[in-house]
């Protein structure tokens, strides 16, 4: 009943005024202070409830002063009984009583208690009925109900006896008393299922109970065996893992690097394992660096990569300045305190400057290259390392993907790291793992030595040993926790591996989960002790004072040291401030959750205040944790607010987290009710966020349903704006990832049809109308295009915005392919220079359209093959994966078109972009102009068959409903297969895609280019020379008429062609 915060003032009951402390009277009213009601908790419990058979049967036939001494004889044996398996009797009701097993005092085996002490009571009852009814002449039975679950237990009320529990297990336990035959006991499935490998249990019964659809099953309790308690914890040597340590072992000596992964259950000895691992890593002169997951932090962008960052540059308890330098310093001069990849690695490890810049840092970026800036921290240590993660399983994904990426580098070194996690877990880290060694329970017989370990061997422990052992189940952690409790109780006395049994224990059980073990042990700390604890699982795994100062503001470090001692924390650091860590994880969840929501609550609220006034300038940083701390109190308004305001700062650093952010109030918002003010508004913009950025993260399958539902609720609204913003989204989305560029361009002309309509500032109309020139370029609108891109430069004239500079691109190629050579190079090196001052992700994106151009063959490539390159390395450099596909495709298509020294290294390139594309459905438009140029040169190789048939898919699916001409690249090529295979079929194939209409269009003279070169091709296949040399002088002419520089030396080799019968 102790929670972590507390009213700052107490208030009189009365009237309300504020009271003095330790006062005994208001002095406002003069009424008298009774003591305050502890805060409640929530309990996991067996409820017992007693009834006498036939009471009103006794009350007509006893004499009443008999009948009350009959009764309290009754209930004095049951009550002594329940007591002896420290059970409550939580209220009498004249002829019956009920009793509560697992509060106030946390039971690890309540359920089992619960059994042994009905059937005890039935027996005892069973004893004194016989004496009744040789006294008396009547028959005494008693029916006994049992039901096991989670209430909440507390005072209730004013006055003696208020501790009680409410909740449905509690009228449950009624209702199997009701239904219970006499002098029997009936138990609810609830409990039935905790104590069925240890109890004889009849059949299952269908009852009806009152208030129930359907019958509720339970089960006749007969028997229960002997020696099945479970109480406490403690420490011993590790056994029974030889084989996996030793495993180890080679691992580390055959200086072999990689991701190793442990997994296990809960308390099974992963950590316990990888600790003796360390150990050997360190006497071998092989530095240890480790850090572990948080539950509570799971949702927290790059939470865990901090604590390794930290762990791995040693820097825990210094100053942010002091930090930064010991950190830098680890990179022998390879890292500038001032350079980009280091402020990327102290925002990532949570001590840059609180003034500096944000990196211009979207999606993967951040975590590409902070494994890149990891990678070299460890190539450049002065000895092999073996990094260590424990309890992957509560790892924020970002951090896994970072983390997971960089134990991949450690393949080709000597340095290895190994990461603890439970089978539930599929990570990345789970994923990439070169070997996994699955922990089993411990046999028998290693159970036994354990806790002979953990006990000693002085004769009198004999059978306790033996009963602790079957009790432990195989699992190390139970086995010492039912020894440290053993100890505590005061059964056992001496120090750990020498204990001598002080009295005997009845019962030793093994309780259904870990935390039942734990929350036995909280509770029997002082109440300021568990008050401190419990305040600690609010902040997290690990806490320092200042944090526990802002729940518990005079809280002591010799409190701390209290808990130390009870081995339920440990300290990890002494200077400069005191930290601390609960011991096991579990501990801080079952003291997390045994508090009372609204107690919780409060305590997660002045967490939030706190982090919000601690550094106004770190807000924005702190925004996850804020919204963490405020979702967690229910204050989901706010929650919200700050789930946004994270969201705008990730945006710039990581689109994924920000999405994380944007979908967390997405559904904050909708569990708002109808009525909140600004309800329409706080559910349309996130989702207007999410739909938006589409485009960056590739296809997703409910993106139709979604933005369905959101056309709706904005149009409902009248959020004319958002919904055109989402729409402009989808629109780019739909025609670069989804391959729909007709739907693509029918939502543009919606769109097109409001965007004039609206009132909004420049930034957004500009990327409203971007949409709708690209969408109209995608179908082959080029005047339309370029009537939306003028209106584009007029609106953003003197605004440097991504729009602008992608429409200036836009614009040169559209001059490009319709003959305006001159004026097209001009816009594109014009767009060039604006997103130099933007974003990475603009750049490479600009740099696309130059791929565009040179898939078609509209420009020479070794003019910009240097620009080409450094636009990969930035690209990759950032992250972003949308960017990376753009430049890989951009940089293969330019390096296939130079020298035949780049063949390789562009096949590279464009495989890489190509599996991306794929995996990812990501600029999935360009699929046609990289999937020609693979099979091309697959073909080269051998692959021809296998080349044609991807194509010919790929050129079917794209012309329908892709890019139309970039689409009009995978023709060409197929028809370039198919005339050189010359099959049976293929030239008419060939011919059949020459003449499909929708691979030309008669205002795009470009897409002539393709046409006319494939009809020369098929004439040379058919023999008709006449008609190759007609077309091939056609496809010069239009090559120097468009200045198509990437195809004109080519077209002059094939208008210059000579046939033998032709010539002098």
């Amino acid at each position: 009943m102790v929670g972590p915060v507390a009213e700052a003032t107490d208030r009189c009951g009365t009237c309300g005024n504020e009271l003095r402390i330790n006062a005994r009277f208001c002095d406002e009213c003069g009424a008298r202070i009774s003591p305050t009601a502890s805060p409640g908790e929530r309990k996991q419990i067996t409820v017992l409830v007693i009834d006498v058979v036939g009471s009103m049967k006794l009350a007509s036939v006893l004499d009443p002063e008999r009948l009350q001494e009959l009764m309290n004889e009754l209930f004095n044996r049951a009550a002594a009984i329940i007591q002896r398996y420290q059970g409550t009797v939580d209220k009498f009701t004249g002829d019956g009583l009920m009793a509560l097993f697992g509060a106030p005092l946390a039971l690890e085996d309540h359920a089992l208690r619960a059994c042994i002490a009905a059937l005890e009571i039935q027996q005892d009852t069973n004893c004194l009925a016989d004496e009744v009814r040789r006294s008396d002449g009547i028959d005494l039975q008693l029916r006994v109900g049992l039901n096991s679950g989670e209430v909440i237990a507390g005072e209730i009320g004013a006055g003696p006896g208020r501790y009680t529990a409410v909740g449905h297990p509690v009228g449950m336990a009624q209702r199997m008393e009701a239904a219970a035959p006499a002098g029997g006991v009936l138990c609810s499935q609830a409990t039935a299922a905790l104590v069925e490998s240890v109890a004889t249990l009849g059949p299952v019964e269908e009852v009806v109970v009152k208030g129930e659809a359907s019958p509720t099953p339970a089960r006749r309790l007969l028997a229960v065996e002997s020696g099945k308690k479970v109480v406490g914890r403690n420490e011993g040597a590790m056994l029974g893992r030889d084989a996996e340590l030793d495993w180890l072992r080679k691992f580390l000596r055959a200086s072999t690097g990689g991701l190793v992964a442990v997994v296990g259950d809960p308390g099974v000895g992963k950590s316990r394992l990888v600790d003796e691992f360390a150990a050997i890593a360190a006497r071998e002169r092989v530095d240890v660096v480790t850090a572990r997951c948080e539950a509570h932090t799971k949702t927290l962008a790059f939470h865990a990569l901090s604590r390794m960052l930290r762990a791995m540059f040693a820097v825990e308890g210094l100053s942010d300045a002091d930090a930064r330098d010991v950190t830098a310093a680890q990179y022998d001069g390879l890292l500038p305190p001032q350079s980009p990849d280091a402020q990327m690695l102290f925002e990532a490890m949570g001590i840059a400057e609180s003034d500096a810049e944000p990196l211009p840092a979207t999606i993967d970026g951040r975590r590409r290259r902070l494994v890149e800036v990891m990678a070299q921290a460890a190539l450049t240590r002065s000895t092999r390392t073996v990094f260590i993660l424990e309890d992957a399983h509560w790892i924020d994904a970002p951090s896994d993907e970072v983390l997971s990426q960089f134990a991949a580098t450690l393949n080709v070194t000597t340095s290895t790291f190994v990461v603890t996690h439970r089978p539930e877990f599929h990570g990345g880290l789970h994923q990439s793992a070169r070997h996994a060694i699955t922990l089993a329970p411990l046999t028998g017989s290693t159970t036994a030595s354990l806790v002979e370990q953990l006990l000693g061997d002085d004769p009198s422990l004999k059978s306790l040993a033996d009963r602790v052992a079957v009790a432990a189940l195989g699992n190390p952690f139970f086995a010492e926790e039912i020894v440290r409790d053993l100890a505590g109780s005061g059964v056992l006395t001496g120090s750990r591996g020498d204990y001598r049994l002080a009295h005997d224990v009845s019962e030793i059980s093994v309780p259904a989960t870990v935390q039942a073990v734990l929350a036995a042990r909280i509770d029997r700390l002082p109440a300021e002790a568990k008050s401190i604890l419990n305040a600690a699982a609010v902040i997290g795994t690990g806490f320092d004072l200042e944090a526990l100062s802002t729940l518990l503001p005079d809280t002591q470090p010799s409190r701390l040291a209290d808990l130390v001692s009870a081995e339920l924390i440990d300290q990890t650091e002494f200077v400069p401030s005191q930290r601390y860590c609960f011991r096991h994880p579990l501990v801080r969840t079952v003291a997390y959750e045994s508090q009372l929501a609204a107690t919780r609550a409060q305590a997660h609220r002045r967490l939030a205040a706190a982090a919000r006034g601690h550094d106004p300038a770190t807000a924005d940083e702190n925004a996850e944790l804020i919204a963490t701390h405020y979702e967690a109190a229910g204050d989901l308004v706010d929650a919200y607010h700050w789930h946004m305001r994270a969201a705008e700062w990730l945006a710039l650093r990581d689109l994924q987290a920000a999405r994380t952010r944007w979908e967390s109030a997405r559904r904050i918002a909708d569990q708002l009710p109808d009525d909140h003010d600004d309800i329409a508004a706080m559910r349309i913009a996130p989702r207007t966020m999410l739909i938006s950025k589409a485009v960056f993260v590739g296809h997703d399958a409910d993106a139709d349903e979604q933005f369905q539902e959101f056309r709706a609720m904005a149009s409902q609204a009248g959020d004319m704006t958002s919904l055109a913003v989402a729409i402009a989204g989808r629109v780019i989305s739909l025609t670069n990832n989804d391959i729909r560029v007709p739907e693509a361009a029918e939502l543009a002309e919606e769109l097109n049809g409001i965007v004039h309509q609206l009132d909004c500032d420049t930034e957004t109309a500009g990327v409203i109308l971007f949409a709708i020139a690209y969408a109209r370029m995608a179908n082959c609108d080029f005047d339309a295009a370029l009537e939306t891109i003028d209106q584009i430069t007029s609106v953003l004239e003197h605004v440097a915005t991504m729009e602008l500079s992608l429409s200036s691109a836009l614009r040169g190629v559209i001059e490009y392919l319709t003959g305006d050579h001159e004026n097209g190079r001009r816009h594109m090196l014009e767009s060039y220079e604006k997103a130099k001052n933007l974003p990475p992700a603009s750049q490479a994106i600009v740099w696309a359209y130059w791929g565009v151009l040179a898939a078609v063959g509209m420009l020479r490539p070794t003019d910009i093959i240097g620009d080409m390159r450094e636009n990969v390395t930035r690209a990759e450099s950032f992250g972003d994966r949308f960017c990376i596909v753009a430049a890989q495709w951009s940089t293969g298509v330019a390096l296939l078109r130079t020298d035949a020294s780049d063949r390789a290294e562009a096949i590279g390139q464009l495989q890489s972009a190509h599996e991306k594309m794929c995996k990812y459905s990501l600029f999935a438009a360009a699929l046609p102009a990289v999937a020609a140029d693979l099979a091309v040169d697959a073909a080269s190789k051998g692959r021809r068959d296998e080349a044609i048939i991807e194509l010919r898919d790929c050129f079917r699916v794209h012309t329908t409903r892709g890019i139309r001409l970039l689409a009009s690249r995978a023709g060409e090529a197929l028809v370039e297969l198919l005339v050189e295979r010359s099959g049976s079929d293929d030239l008419a194939e060939a011919q059949r895609i020459i003449v499909n209409p929708l691979a030309r269009h008669p205002d795009i003279p470009a897409m002539d280019l393709w046409w006319l070169r494939s009809r020369a091709l098929l004439a040379e296949a058919e023999g008709d020379h006449a008609g190759y040399s007609e077309i091939a002088n056609q496809y010069l002419a239009l090559c120097e008429r468009l200045n198509a520089c990437g195809r004109i030396d080519e077209a002059r080799q094939m208008a210059t062609r000579r046939w033998p019968e032709h010539q002098e």
